[in-house]
């Protein structure tokens, strides 16, 4: 064993053996849990990063724990992440924005959720202003042709709109009117009314926290594509079924695949991801049910 790998090892099991408010989940037998792919990679970047930098561990256990302080409704893996970007922020090691950029291109992700076949994962910027874009785009410009609602086990919903909705912003939640039935949705900061402002920590909770492009995989190749929204506690807040070359908008097998009804989805990963239409997007030959 070289001394670099000991220097890894060393604090690895210094970064396991972490207590307190920085202690890692664990499962019975001790082992830390990594419920997703990237709660591991985030570690393993950590420490990496920390054994590059000749650091001691403690330098990044004191961020981690700020960053946990900061915001104690946020995902204990994604103050990882928080901690590690500061740390290469304070050292000039990288700019704010390279980081965003390295941040989102590494995060996609394949997973399998609640026994479902191959789902991969794209994060999405969840600021206001990507959000308000993003939702605008959907529910103005090709609300005919997507179905949304929660998606959850147990229950399931396709709403579709007779009409354009209408769009509108008020105290950091976006409404989308439908005519009569409506949607609101915590985007931004809620402040609450003069004499009555809302607790910045249940603000928190509301507003959305993550938000993510899916495609699901079956039998080799993606058969569903969508946009996914969760609140500060992990909620599901949202899921929008995007145009499926599969099916027609009123939800109808296709004889065969449409694939110019992916252009959607195109369009999201280009603007949200700085990612090309991807090849694999035309590899299935028909809906399967997940």
């Amino acid at each position: 064993m070289t001394s670099t790998d000991r220097s890894l090892v060393g604090l690895r099991d210094q970064a396991e053996a972490m207590s307190g408010a920085a202690e890692m989940p664990r499962r019975p037998d001790g082992e830390p849990v990594f419920d997703e792919p990237w709660h591991g990679r985030a570690v393993a970047m950590a420490i990496e990063t920390v054994a590059n930098l000749g650091l001691e561990w403690d330098t990044f256990r004191e961020q981690l724990i700020a960053a946990i302080a900061s915001d104690q409704h946020r995902a204990y893996y994604e103050s990882w992440l928080i901690a590690l970007e500061t740390l290469v922020a304070d050292r000039s090691l990288a700019s704010r924005e390279q980081i965003d950029v390295e941040r989102l291109a590494a995060a996609g992700y394949r997973t399998t959720e609640q026994n479902h076949d191959d789902l991969e994962v794209f994060p999405l910027p969840a600021t206001s202003e990507v959000l308000l874009e993003l939702l605008s785009t959907i529910f103005e410009e090709h609300w005919r042709h997507v179905r949304f609602g929660p998606l959850i086990q147990g229950a399931v919903y396709e709403l579709a709109a007779t009409a354009q909705p209408r769009l509108s912003v008020l105290d950091g939640y976006l409404t989308i009117d439908l005519g009569g039935p409506h949607v609101h949705l915590c985007i931004g900061e809620q402040k609450g009314l003069p004499g009555h402002p809302v607790d910045p920590a249940l603000a928190r909770r509301r507003r959305c926290a993550h938000a993510e492009l899916h495609r699901q995989w079956i039998d080799g190749a993606p058969r569903t594509w969508m946009l996914r929204m969760f609140n500060g506690d992990g909620d599901q807040m949202l899921t929008v079924l995007l145009p499926n070359p599969f099916l027609s908008d009123d939800q109808q097998l296709l004889d065969e695949p449409d694939f110019s009804r992916l252009a959607l989805w195109d369009e999201l990963r280009e603007r949200y991801l700085d990612l090309p239409a991807d090849p694999s997007d035309r590899l299935g030959d028909g809906f399967v049910h997940p």
